[in-house]
């Protein structure tokens, strides 16, 4: 679903800092108070960044409309993602999609498995690179038809497998080397729904629905956990399942979401947000969506209660040209004071137009892009691009 889109539908354990459970703040002192926390919080109000900002603070690269160079796009985004700064890099990885999530310059074959893309060539040459935090939004051909009814216990076995094998080679690939991986979905209450479907009123078979997608979720955490178990013993690695939620403001409004009724009924390791419903309301009203999924996730063992990551924030800087570093700053603020476990900017090279037409490709001139970016068509670093860099090279 375009942003573009998202933006229509929008209505207008303590944590590292000290700040506490202040979601449901009252009173006016109340919010005075946890908002001068936030405040203190972002990175321009900082002495040092944490250090490891630039193991846990990237972005994604993934269906960007230009190219810089005659590099596979994968790799071109990938090497300029690290040139930046950040070491972390979050990438769709999805068999069925590869060949358009990065086609230029590209000759992707045929893969049935997450095994078979992680092993094809331009993958493998991802992994070499030195990052330190690989976010994977996977979905595995074998596990397509998640929402079809009458589903047998054969298919979630199927999907527990394939997240067994890819998580058992991502563990005898980096086995020797301090990595995370981070398998996860993309956007849950778009998946759940069907894209842009606000279920005001919700359809009559939510709850079925749920719980649909509860047991896809588990088969999909039990492959990785199993295969954990058995081949994390003593590596320097770490392969983890998330969660994605992004429609977490919908329960505010009475709205059955992803986070009320999906996570309370199954155990990840991490829950992510894509957080554009959050960052939109400003500092306060981010701060109450974290609270909203902390309260209602299940995450086990491996980082611990209510353990949280942002999966996409961003902001379209031509469509939305006012305040930008002030918003990104505050934005990191609420995120460096939930203690997020990482957090992924959307995204590396804009991958939406300005008018509802698509100009051919690739884009050449700035103008034609509504500006999610770190960098532009002509090379130049946005204000976001600028913000991040500073940041990473600040971290380093």
């Amino acid at each position: 679903m375009s942003r573009r889109r998202f933006a229509q539908l929008l209505s207008a354990a303590a944590l590292a800092v000290g700040i506490g459970r202040l979601a449901n703040a009252e009173t006016a002192s109340d919010k005075d108070q946890l908002l001068a926390r936030l405040t203190a919080a972002q990175p321009s109000q900082r002495v040092k960044l944490p250090a490891d900002f630039n193991d846990r603070f990237g972005s994604a690269h993934v269906s960007g409309k230009y190219f810089l160079t005659e590099k596979p796009f994968l790799l071109e985004g990938a090497e300029k993602l690290l040139s930046l700064g950040t070491r972390l890099g979050k990438f769709w990885f999805e068999p069925a999609r590869v060949r358009h999530s990065y086609p230029f310059h590209s000759q992707w074959g045929s893969y049935r498995t997450l095994v078979e893309l992680a092993r094809s060539e331009y993958f493998t040459q991802l992994w070499q690179m030195p990052f330190t935090t690989f976010v994977l939004e996977a979905m595995a051909p074998a596990e397509e038809g998640w929402r079809k009814a009458g589903l047998t216990d054969d298919f979630y076995a199927a999907v527990t497998r394939e997240y067994f094998d890819v998580t058992a080679h991502f563990y005898r690939l980096f086995r020797d080397r301090a990595v995370t991986v981070v398998l996860q979905n993309c956007e849950g209450d778009w998946l759940l729904r069907g894209e842009g479907q606000e279920w005001n009123p919700p359809p009559t078979d939510w709850k079925q629905r749920c719980e649909q997608m509860q047991r896809w979720l588990a088969a999909r955490q039990a492959g990785v956990a199993k295969a954990r178990a058995e081949f994390g013993t003593g590596a320097k690695c770490v392969v983890a399942h998330a969660a994605e939620v992004n429609r977490v403001d919908d329960a505010f409004k009475g709205i059955p979401t992803m986070t009320r009724h999906v996570l309370p009924g199954v155990e990840v390791d991490l829950v992510s947000y894509s957080a554009y419903d959050g960052m939109d309301g400003g500092p306060l009203h981010f701060w109450k969506c974290l609270e909203e999924i902390r309260a209602h996730a299940r995450t086990g063992p491996l980082f611990g209660p209510s353990a949280l990551a942002i999966g996409e924030f961003g902001i379209p800087e031509n469509a939305s040209p006012k305040r930008i570093t002030e918003r990104y700053d505050e934005a990191l603020g609420v995120m460096l004071a939930a203690n997020v476990r990482y957090a992924a900017h959307w995204e590396h090279y804009c991958n939406e137009f300005t008018a509802e037409g698509k100009p051919p490709t690739p884009v050449n001139d700035p103008k034609l892009m509504r500006g999610f970016w770190l960098v532009k068509p002509d090379g130049s670093l946005s204000e976001g691009g600028k913000y991040f860099s500073a940041l990473w090279q600040r971290a380093k």
